[in-house]
């Protein structure tokens, strides 16, 4: 609306004021940055990454205390190495229930308390006890204001070597487990990931997941052992972030876990299988009525401490880290395939398998497929723009300096170091070594890890609505069922 004019003015000028009103109304002014137009961007922050103190009592039990002093909060974990890749084979999600049920129950102090009174506890002292359980190892964890570190680290003690592990909470933990795996089992991206994660792999224990017939199989008795034979000080590291000292840390631990003596038991050994696939180059499992494919495209990678690491990680993001990268760009911007496709490097001590990944109708999941690896091999041959290099580095270390910003993220990045067996100094290497990757060791690195001869494809969806373009694609792919899917099979066979 134009501005209200004076009625004193004669009526000619009037008009002529207000023409010039509204032409000056459309002409651009001078904008203001942050208000009228983005912000202009500023110095890139460097990122100050904080001290970390090891230290070990004398039972043997490892201490890694990062002082973060801008909050009264301190994040506490006590992690118990190995974690899955020491699972029995046919035992798979051993790890993960024995870690969840030791929160249904601890004895504190003497007194056994259950679930519920466990949880009271914690939510009594602001926190929450949380649990978690990967390839490296169990962890127990809690977030809590200084003043109540005290509290929080006997709780977490106390699960850890003193869990109740009472029958009827496994059954009912076994139960919602159960009920949790149906959902991957039906859904065609999902089932195409826990398909392709275990073709790839083979008969590595790195393949090896969670079904609904290994957990079954899991009894009382197979975790009470893993807890006899794990929890020993030799075999665990207590990692303290934010808002304490080294010492501090050092007195407290030795209060409260400095009694925590080893057994004579041999702890469980951590199988390193390279990854060794067995199925052919293309498998289509038939999953009837499902209104979608999932497609995941694998090729080897490499193992965590390759020298080759960096750039698997950069060729990674410049193939699926973002919806500019590479995939995105070809399978959702330009051909409308997908509404987002992914690539992740899953890099283990003994090697390591790259997953592309994007979902699509059934009619055109043969086409997103071969222009998957059309894609892979195109970064084999054209080195990434310095542009393009340039946002998939800044996202890497955007994500990587993101950790830092909270007690439990600097507590997950340790965890993630010690369980790959990585000294924590190196820490400091992350992103030097990420900027040093250059766009010839990136198009290299595509090159060498990922020719045709090298990837597999698993699709997973309605066959029949997908027409003939399916066998197309693959005239000697392997086509099963999804019922007859075995997924704790290096064939995926039965």
């Amino acid at each position: 609306m134009s501005p209200a004019l004076p009625q004193r003015l004669p009526q000619r000028l009037r008009r002529a004021t207000l023409l010039a009103s509204l032409v000056l109304a459309t002409l651009p002014a001078a904008a203001t940055p942050g208000v009228d137009e983005p912000p202009v961007p500023g110095t890139p922050p460097v990122l100050a990454l904080p001290d970390i103190h090891e230290d070990r009592l004398p039972n043997g039990l490892r201490l890694v205390v990062v002082p973060r002093h801008s909050v009264p909060l301190v994040s506490v974990v006590l992690h118990l190495a190995p974690g899955s890749s020491a699972e029995p084979a046919g035992r798979a999600g051993l790890s993960s229930l024995t870690a969840q049920l030791r929160l249904k129950g601890a004895r504190v102090g003497g007194q056994a308390l259950g679930a519920s009174a466990l949880a009271k506890r914690a939510e009594a002292l602001g926190g929450a006890l949380e649990a978690g359980a990967g390839r490296g190892g169990l962890s127990t964890s809690m977030t809590v204001v200084t003043p109540h570190l005290p509290e929080a680290l006997t709780l977490v003690a106390a699960v850890v070597r003193e869990p109740l592990l009472a029958a009827d909470e496994l059954e009912r933990l076994k139960a919602q487990t159960l009920d949790g795996l149906k959902i991957p089992l039906a859904d065609p991206m999902q089932l195409a990931n826990l398909a392709a994660t275990q073709g790839a792999w083979g008969a590595s224990v790195f393949g090896s997941q969670a079904t609904p017939a290994s957990v079954g199989r899991i009894t009382l008795d197979d975790i009470r052992e893993l807890q006899r034979r794990l929890a020993q000080p030799q075999q665990a590291t207590l990692v303290m972030v934010g808002d304490i000292t080294p010492e501090q840390a050092r007195r407290l631990a030795q209060q409260t876990l400095g009694d925590w003596r080893g057994t004579d038991t041999a702890p469980p050994q951590a199988r390193r299988e390279p990854p060794a696939p067995q199925t052919p180059r293309t498998v289509l499992v038939n999953l009837p009525g499902a209104g979608q494919s999932g497609v995941v495209v694998t090729a080897p990678g490499v193992a965590v401490d390759s020298p080759e690491r960096r750039a698997a990680q950069l060729a990674t993001a410049v193939l699926g880290g973002g919806y500019s990268a590479r995939l995105g760009a070809e399978l959702r911007i330009k051909r409308g395939l997908t509404y987002g496709a992914t690539a992740m490097h899953d890099s283990q001590a003994s090697g390591g398998i790259l997953k592309a990944a994007a979902q699509t109708k059934p009619t055109t999941a043969a086409e997103l497929a071969q222009v998957t690896m059309d894609e892979m091999q195109r970064l084999g041959r054209e080195a990434p723009a310095a542009d393009e290099l340039a946002a998939r580095k800044a996202s890497l270390i955007g994500g990587f300096s993101r950790q830092f910003d909270t007690t439990g993220g600097i507590a997950g990045i340790v965890l993630g170091e010690i369980e790959r067996g990585r000294p924590l100094a190196q820490l400091r290497q992350v992103v030097p070594e990420i900027e040093a990757v250059s766009a010839e060791q990136v198009r290299d690195y595509a090159a060498r890890h990922w020719r045709t001869d090298q990837l597999r494809t698993v699709i997973v969806g309605d066959v029949a609505a997908s027409g003939p373009t399916l066998k197309a694609l693959d005239p000697q792919a392997l086509s099963i069922e999804a019922s007859a899917l075995d997924l704790e099979s290096p064939t995926l066979k039965r």
